[in-house]
């Protein structure tokens, strides 16, 4: 009945359990700012359809030659008017090229918050894994504290050990409890906030913990250079630009067509006009000036991203491969040392050659250098999720 009960358990728990990719390709489905952004870049496709469309005529009903002080109704006439706005030039190519860049930029800005979401995931998602495993160490270091307890009480009955050392190891025991307490509301936290961001309730992530250097030769720096940020900045300052020339093409680019029919009681008559813009105030000009300055402004933006990008990638980069080389030292040598001191100790209790509190030291020192070990995972998935946003996913 219990291996029923614990087969169950198990299936169940593989069966919720979700890798960090698969939460990743839940959340781009779910996640409603990303949604919002979608619906936008639709609202811009409708917007480049538009955009080369002439303005609608202007239709115009008149009344002519109405008395104010005495009836004349004999000389009264009426009119129709009709009147275009005709574009001329390109003014409403370039007006296509505005709104069709409206666009990319919306799309590269839902990529950039697709990457800052993966990025946010990937790091919650291994905080989770690498607290869930020094949950356990603490669970062992309970252990070992309640044995040390039982060890002293025992030895009290002989007067081999002061009620002191009792007391400060009920006290080190409960501090424990305090710590695991702490470390479980942060997880439970964690959980919480993956849940407020994917939009998927997560019991169990199914991941490995593979620490590893990386080379810097083995970024993709086509990727880096075609962040969505650096694209985003790149397509606002040709928007700019655009702008400064349709300003300038706004000067002369319209031309007011009006034909006006009349009718009154001796005859029918009709009027054509044609009204061509006066730039005489300049104000295209200001708005050029305006819109040249606001595209240098923003280049010199994307020269500091492209500068910011590449050495902070450099600086997440060397520690995560410095948090490598510490969990390495830790795990491949000063852990196995430690067990190697715990077998001889072992072998000289045997022997009453040493003191049976020091083997529960030395494992007590043991647990601390695994979780130490895990401090250097924490570090090196934190850094590598920033990687992930500062290098567009070029992590080979």
């Amino acid at each position: 009945m219990v291996k029923i009960f614990l087969a169950s358990s198990l299936t169940l728990s593989l069966l919720s359990a979700v890798t960090i990719d698969e939460l990743v390709k839940n959340s781009f489905e779910k996640n409603y700012d990303l949604k919002s952004l979608d619906k936008s870049i639709a609202v811009a496709n409708e917007q480049i359809k538009v955009s080369k469309n002439w303005e609608n005529p202007m239709l115009e009903f008149k009344t002519y030659n109405i008395g104010l002080n005495k009836p004349l109704s004999n000389q009264k006439e009426y009119g129709v008017e009709i009147s275009q706005v005709i574009p001329l030039g390109n003014r409403l190519d370039i007006e296509e090229s505005i709104a069709k860049k409206d666009r990319n930029i919306k799309m590269f800005d839902l990529e950039d918050k697709k990457l800052e979401l993966e990025s946010k995931i990937y790091e919650y998602s291994y905080n989770i894994l690498i607290l869930e495993k020094r949950y356990k160490l603490i669970e062992n270091y309970l252990k070992n504290v309640e044995k040390l307890q039982d060890l002293y009480s025992s030895l009290y009955k002989y007067q081999k050990a002061s009620l002191n050392e009792i007391l400060n190891t009920r006290v080190s025991y409960l501090d424990l409890k305090l710590e695991q307490e702490n470390l479980k509301t942060t997880i439970d936290n964690l959980y919480l906030n993956l849940e407020l961001i994917s939009y998927e309730k997560v019991q169990t992530i199914d991941e490995n913990i593979d620490i590893k250097e990386i080379n810097k030769a083995s970024i993709n720096e086509e990727a880096r250079q075609n962040h969505p940020k650096v694209q985003t900045l790149n397509e606002d300052s040709l928007r700019y630009k655009d702008m400064a020339s349709l300003e300038e093409a706004r000067k002369y680019s319209d031309v007011t067509l009006s034909v006006e029919y009349m009718q009154s009681v001796e005859q029918d008559s009709a009027n054509i006009s044609v009204g061509i813009p006066l730039p005489l105030y300049k104000t295209e000009n200001v708005n050029a000036l305006k819109a040249k300055l606001n595209s240098n402004e923003t280049n010199h933006k994307l020269d500091s991203f492209l500068h910011n990008l590449s050495l902070q990638s450099d600086i997440y980069l060397n520690n995560l491969n410095q948090s490598a080389r510490n969990y390495r030292l830790i795990q491949k040598e000063i852990i196995p040392l430690k067990q190697r001191i715990q077998e001889n100790i072992e072998n000289f209790n045997s022997f009453n050659l040493v003191k049976p509190q020091e083997s529960i030291d030395n494992l007590n020192e043991l647990i601390t250098y695994e979780t130490k070990a895990l401090d250097e995972a924490l570090k090196y998935y934190e850094n590598y999720a920033q990687l992930i946003y500062f290098t567009n996913r070029g992590i080979k």
